[in-house]
């Protein structure tokens, strides 16, 4: 009989992906506490608990390298969305915005509407506090986060359009410097949004040095994925080479069908940097539209300028709005791409698009979705069908691409449930393996795995995770690798994934015979020196 120390759960008769990129192999596993003891022919073994995983595919939980749900996470401690796509791991405080980094400074008004909505009140002074409430009170999955610059740049310039002082820039930094010691794994920039945008080179680098200098690394949501998608791959490029901090290229992808094919010249960018000795990674979700605010999508960078409130000034002034208009619809957008996703006090307006919101009104779709802006004090969600297939798959066909859902947790029986959020929150993980995986084969099933579980682990330096091997944390996902798909849609996107059968985290239990547990064995994993 194998000497290995008493066993509280073996996993029996499983095909074991090692998240590495190695063939399945048929062998049980073994779990004591939080860590895996051991693999092989575990028959003559006996445990305090044995479940039959036959022919299932057994692999490491999965990481998910860019979330937002810093945002749901006190209110929404079992994280029901992420587990049960068998994701083990989540990274917070993306695209520059930190909900631990908020303060109780009036220029953070929005975020701490954002965050009353959803049940929670911002009243803790760092992230440090924060980290703590989250650890006090459990969540079902192991969470690290970013430092957000947006957040940052606003507590100290609040929405100035211009470079900071040196002594603005000392106390910018300070505030890095006390996330990256609460552990912070990186700086995370949101270029495309303000005030993060109004940042320049200067400023970029001298906050990644700090980062660099603490072991952490990069993380852009770059300024533009369109138009001027190529020249913001190159300034992030910039970054990374001026300061040689690692550079994770967040949420790649290409909008607009005036766009479509730039992954050819980008992805050869990032190759290039490879080759020159730079660290250079980047991330996808499975899909080809996106979701982010229907002011950043639509609105001219003039009318955006600011605060919230200057900007709702702007779009309530009748001497203002035909300016706004008339530049609105020269852009001559398709408003039949452009869906309501969001909209809280406008509920009715959720899952249509712009297009049909314009014939309710009895107005264009333009004027209508300046009246919905106003009606939601500026923040509403769209969904904007803006990229081509065959970039997902050129993007996704790269083997630097790991997988992020750029979701927030969430929970078809909590209050959120009410908001018509993208699908990647429920469906992303399972929907690489359905569809790319098992439909399109775009990818294997070994190297899908190791997308999603040893590549990020190596971005986040997490040495005892995202393998499945003896002496790593316990962190398991079980699935049926021929019924495993989202079944969540635009229409309908709180629905959960088919063909997952269990899911530990930590040793854990948080999904048993296809049920969640709730178990709240999640831990907070902070930067390390």
């Amino acid at each position: 009989m194998t000497d290995f120390p008493a066993t509280d759960l073996i996993l029996r008769g499983g095909i074991v992906y090692d998240g590495l990129g190695g063939a399945g192999q048929r062998r049980d596993v073994a779990v004591t506490g939080d860590t895996i003891t051991a693999l092989g022919d575990l028959s003559r073994e006996t445990a305090g608990y044995v479940l039959d995983v036959t022919g299932l595919a057994v692999t490491p939980g999965f990481i998910d390298i860019h979330t937002h749900s810093d945002f749901s996470l006190l209110l929404n401690r079992p994280m029901r969305s992420s587990i049960a796509q068998g994701v083990t791991t989540e990274l917070v405080g993306n695209c520059g915005t930190s909900i631990g980094m908020v303060s109780a400074q009036e220029v953070f008004a929005q975020e701490r509407r954002w965050a009353e909505r959803g049940g929670t009140v911002i009243d803790w002074n760092s992230l440090g506090e924060y980290l703590r409430r989250v650890e006090e009170g459990g969540v079902a999955c192991n969470i690290a986060t970013l430092a957000g610059h947006g957040t940052i740049r606003k507590s100290v310039l609040g929405f100035d359009d211009r470079p900071p002082t040196a002594a603005e820039l000392t106390r910018m930094s300070a505030l890095l410097a006390a996330a990256l010691a609460d552990g912070a794994v990186g700086l995370s920039t949101g270029l495309e949004y303000l005030p993060g945008g109004y940042a320049q080179g200067d400023e970029i680098a001298a906050l990644a040095e700090i980062a660099r200098d603490a072991g952490g690394f990069y993380a852009t949501h770059i300024r533009n994925e369109g138009d001027t998608l190529v020249e913001s791959i190159q300034e992030a490029l910039t970054v990374s080479e001026r300061t040689g901090i690692p550079l994770q290229l967040s949420h790649h992808k290409c909008e607009g069908k005036a766009n479509w094919g730039k992954p050819r010249l980008t992805l050869p960018m990032m190759a290039k940097a490879r080759a020159s000795g730079l660290d250079v990674l980047t991330d996808q979700y499975p899909y080809t539209a996106f979701m982010t605010g229907l002011s950043v999508i639509i609105l001219p960078r003039w009318a955006k300028d600011g605060s919230i409130e200057e900007m709702l000034d702007r779009l309530r002034d009748t001497a203002i709005r035909p300016r706004l208009l008339a530049e609105i619809e020269a852009a001559q957008w398709d408003w039949e791409t452009l869906q309501i996703g969001i909209a809280r006090n406008r509920r009715e307006t959720q899952g249509r698009t712009l297009a049909q919101l314009g014939i309710d009104a009895g107005k264009s779709p333009a004027e209508a979705a300046l009246d919905l802006l106003s009606d939601e004090e500026g923040w509403v969600a769209a969904v904007h069908f803006a990229m081509s297939e065959e970039d997902v798959e050129f993007i996704l066909s790269d083997p630097h691409t790991m997988i992020g859902s750029d979701g927030v947790a969430n929970d078809p029986a909590s209050e959120l449930a009410q908001d018509k959020t993208h699908p990647r929150t429920y469906g992303t993980f399972p929907r690489v393996l359905n569809r790319y995986v098992l439909g399109r084969e775009v990818l294997s099933l070994p190297e899908a795995v190791r997308r999603m579980t040893s590549l990020p682990a190596q971005r986040l330096k997490l040495t005892d995770r995202g393998t499945l091997r003896v002496g790593a944390k316990a962190d398991l996902a079980v699935f049926d690798s021929q019924l495993f798909r989202d079944t969540a849609t635009f229409d309908e996107p709180h629905r959960f994934p088919t063909g997952i059968s269990h899911v530990l985290v930590n040793g854990r239990l948080a999904m048993e015979s296809g049920v969640q547990t709730d178990a709240l064995s999640g831990r907070i994993l902070r930067r390390t020196a």
